[in-house]
């Protein structure tokens, strides 16, 4: 008797191993597709979402349905590309086959996946998401049979319709200076001359992912004149914080800084990088293309002011904030299509704040934007918002 059940149990054991993720057939809701890989030894017979149209900012999962006529092998992972319908690819999600569970697939058995992707980001900018996919292992990939292949041994999977996306672009309207007030400015960081007062302002900045508004309070405003496009930030801080002491170092990964980023044009090619920290320190850079050929060689020509309520680099006293008053020359713009730009004329801009939390961890909210850039990379300049030229005076 004890011998029948050891000899039961080793069948269920070797039967659940075996044939884990085995279904009898496609369930209804499933969409077939019938599409062969390694000359038909492997078919993707079928899938469906999980919510049916996955939502933005949410976590989604895609059911595959797959036929084996050979065994993968070990370390073979199946692998999916999201993309619009450009071609762009806005995320990547690798999986182990079911999970890992089993190294010898059921052969001729309709075989059922489960991926759980975590979140479908808020930078997919379109309503309908292609998928591309397969297996594979280091650099090899299946290769579907030609009708279903995209040129990259990818398998064309499937169309999943998801939601519109809320995809937020802010514009600023820049006021020109009257000419008797021109006679008052003074790049301080006071802010006291009368016409900042009836500048263009913003109070608003999204965590720069676009999870939300930030808890903390940073304000931007722009002004220009004949010579100078002024932009000010005034920024809420109880710990103020700024190490880097020369031009050019890498205020970004240390300090508390206000960024602009600049495209003329708004061709997302040539456009340009410029930071101010609390301790009165910048930086400035160029590129040509996102994150391409950046050259630190280049100078923007500010003239900045920095005025803090408080006392920088002292944890033990609590400070109140931080101002960033920049004045960029026209000039330095060398690309723009006219320079000083035309009344209606518009620039793409970003505008960031990075805040320091001296010996904190840091939180999703010490990296926040004016506008989202719907990512954790400040240059995700496709999403960047507008400055509008307008040559009304303000006194």
């Amino acid at each position: 008797m004890k011998l029948l059940m050891v000899i039961v149990m080793f069948f269920i054991l070797s039967s659940c191993s075996t044939h884990e993720g085995v279904v009898g057939e496609l369930p209804k809701n499933a969409i077939k597709t019938g599409m062969k890989l390694n000359d038909g030894k492997v078919e993707f017979m079928g899938f469906y979402t999980e919510p049916i149209k996955p939502r933005h900012g949410e976590s989604f999962k895609i059911v595959t349905f797959w036929k084996f006529d050979e065994q993968l092998g070990d370390g073979w992972k199946l692998f999916y590309h999201f993309e619009d319908e450009k071609g762009e690819e806005h995320f990547k999600y690798d999986h182990e086959f079911i999970d890992g569970k089993v190294k010898k697939l059921a052969l001729g058995k309709i075989i059922k996946d489960e991926a759980v992707i975590k979140e479908l980001p808020r930078h997919f900018d379109t309503d309908t998401m292609f998928v591309r996919g397969g297996f594979f292992k280091g650099k090899e990939r299946t290769k579907p049979e030609k009708q279903f292949n995209d040129g990259k041994n990818r398998l064309n999977m499937a169309q999943i319709k998801i939601t519109k996306p809320n995809i937020l672009r802010k514009k600023m309207e820049v006021y020109t200076i009257a000419g008797n007030s021109r006679k008052q400015t003074k790049v301080d960081g006071e802010f006291k001359e009368s016409y900042w007062a009836n500048a263009s302002k913003d109070d608003k900045f999204w965590i720069s992912s676009g999870e939300g508004l930030s808890s903390v309070k940073t304000s931007v405003m722009a002004v220009m004149d004949h010579n100078y496009l002024y932009i000010g930030f005034d920024a809420e801080d109880s710990d103020i914080y700024a190490e880097q002491k020369n031009n050019d170092d890498p205020l970004y990964d240390t300090d508390d800084v206000v960024e602009i980023f600049i495209d003329p044009r708004g061709e997302g090619k040539i456009y340009y990088e410029m930071q101010v920290s609390a301790a009165g320190v910048k930086f400035d850079s160029k590129f040509n293309g996102r994150r391409k050929n950046r050259d630190d060689s280049w100078d923007s020509k500010i003239k900045y002011a920095v005025k803090v309520d408080g006392k920088l680099n002292d944890s033990n006293e609590k400070d109140k904030g931080w101002r960033a008053e920049i004045a960029i020359p026209w000039s330095s713009i060398e690309d723009a299509p006219v320079n000083p730009p035309k009344d209606g004329d518009t620039w793409k801009v970003f505008f960031y704040r990075i805040n320091r939390h001296t010996g904190k961890k840091s939180k999703s909210d010490d990296f926040t934007a004016w506008t989202p850039a719907y990512a954790k990379d400040f240059h995700n300049i496709k999403f960047m918002g507008e400055l509008v030229f307008v040559y009304e005076e303000i006194l």
